[in-house]
């Protein structure tokens, strides 16, 4: 089961109807989503996989701010990729494959939509599902 605990915006695109359009996509292999900007982030949805990794939700959140303390390195990665690759167009995501998650930050400007898909997840799918409700 996949817990919602918190809603709202966080960002100028809409995040629940970013994470609804993963979701339709990766199903169960979306793990986490968190809405973020430089200053702060807002946790969309987590599954009861992640959430077990946890001994209470604040030592959740807790990592997390550890994490979005990173965020800003988003925003500079996106635009030294534009810079280096001329004509290659816009960056629109990101994607880490580790061994037990793949980290996708679909990103915008100055905001962007953090995901977690289970290895193996659809994650070229998320990405374009996503990336049109967040630009």
């Amino acid at each position: 089961m996949t817990e919602e605990p918190e809603g709202g915006v966080v960002s100028s695109f809409d995040p629940d109807a970013a994470v609804d359009a993963a979701a339709d996509v990766a199903g169960e292999d979306l793990l986490l989503a968190v809405a973020y900007d430089d200053e702060r982030f807002e946790v969309l949805r987590v599954a009861d996989v992640v959430r077990s990794f946890y001994e209470n939700d604040a030592a959740m959140r807790e990592h997390f701010a550890d994490v979005h303390s990173y965020v800003h390195l988003d925003f500079t990665e996106r635009n030294l990729f534009e810079d280096l690759f001329v004509g290659a167009g816009e960056v629109r995501a990101f994607a880490t494959h580790m061994d037990h998650l793949v980290a996708v930050r679909v990103v915008a400007e100055t905001e962007g939509l953090f995901l977690s898909l289970a290895p193996g997840g659809p994650t070229r799918e998320v990405v374009a599902a996503v990336g049109d409700r967040i630009r």
